[in-house]
């Protein structure tokens, strides 16, 4: 039998990245080559006030010569913005940047994504993300949002090992929690433990007398107040935020909930190919890195989890429990006003 030549284990690698891609290369360089000449894209992020946002843009500048007109604000507002421009027919936005479950409810109810062949580095998608992504067509995950505990530092010592272990009654009265039932982390949460665990889980937790908030950033000084012991979910990401407070963050061994960002191409985009250029430089190496460096954990294969920075890089092998599916949503923010009233 001969060896196989490297020329053709080049051409069955490209193959395979053409078959998921949906392009070519020439299709691809044409991409490009348009981006250029649109010269600009504009860019809508639900997530207000990362620096993500200003440091990609700057990169994706610096790369292809492309402005990059960047508009931050809440997951609510993105979506009402997006709705009023298609209806006015004056579309301005090109890409967006949101919670996966906010993407397929736009899509599914209002119809305002462009449906794209997979950019080239987003065959680059992590193994055990990418079983469980079917619209690849729709949306490429950026990163991930990972929900732990933030503990007050002199109870860290005795907090709880996992998420079952916050039933224990000596937590009672010590638990400050993001209302499980609304929409937002507290309810994805919510949502992950209660198929994990069962309701009997929420029901003991219940009887522990869980405070609820609105106010993340405020209930981490709370607890560094010692306000409470345990604050719930708690974004991993704000821990280089927190220096010189008395906290803890605590990750449970059972494993963290998660929240899968992502960036589509939004319906009748006046910059179509800048955006579809800027979806791609977003989950390139590159793109990639400027997230972990940050503290959010990339989705794609390669080196850029060594761009976390030190007191994060645990979460390079931090275990995944699960995330929140959009269509329980309305269950669960249903159970959980039965369980905690």
């Amino acid at each position: 039998m001969r060896p196989i030549s490297q020329a053709l284990l080049a051409c069955a690698a490209l193959c395979v990245a053409t078959a998921a891609s949906g392009q070519t290369p020439a299709d691809w360089d044409k991409v490009i080559a348009e981006a250029k000449k649109e010269g600009s894209v504009t860019f809508y992020t639900g997530l207000p006030g990362n620096p993500t946002t200003k440091k990609v843009a700057d990169a994706f500048e610096k790369k292809y010569g492309i402005r990059v007109d960047a508009l931050e604000m809440r997951a609510t507002e993105l979506r009402e913005r997006i709705r009023a421009e298609r209806a006015g027919g004056r579309p301005i936005g090109d890409i967006m940047h949101s919670s996966i479950n906010q993407t397929r409810q736009i899509l599914n109810e209002d119809g305002n994504i462009e449906k794209v062949p997979l950019p080239p580095n987003g065959n680059r998608i992590r193994k055990d993300l990418a079983a469980g992504w079917p619209d690849h067509d729709v949306q490429v995950p950026t990163f991930l949002l990972n929900y732990a505990m933030l503990a007050n530092a002199a109870q860290a010592a005795d907090a709880p090992k996992t998420w079952s272990d916050l039933t224990d009654p000596k937590w009672k009265g010590k638990i400050l929690a993001d209302d499980f039932r609304a929409t937002g982390g507290g309810n994805s949460w919510f949502s992950v433990t209660t198929e994990k665990y069962g309701r009997g889980f929420h029901e003991k937790l219940a009887a522990n007398g869980v405070a609820f908030t609105r106010d993340q950033r405020e209930a981490e000084r709370r607890v560094a107040r010692g306000e409470y012991a345990i604050y719930l979910p708690w974004l991993l990401n704000y821990l280089p935020s927190l220096k010189g407070l008395p906290i803890k963050p605590v990750v449970p061994q059972d494993g963290v909930i998660y929240l899968i960002y992502t960036t589509s191409v939004l319906a009748k985009a006046p910059h179509p190919n800048a955006a579809r250029l800027l979806e791609d430089f977003m989950v390139s190496e590159e793109g990639q890195g400027i997230y972990a460096s940050e503290g959010l954990l990339p989705t794609m294969e390669g080196k850029s989890v060594e761009k976390l920075p030190p007191d994060l890089a645990f979460l390079a092998e931090i275990k995944l429990l699960g995330a929140s599916k959009l269509e329980l949503t309305d269950q669960m923010i249903a159970t959980a006003k039965e369980i905690y009233k």
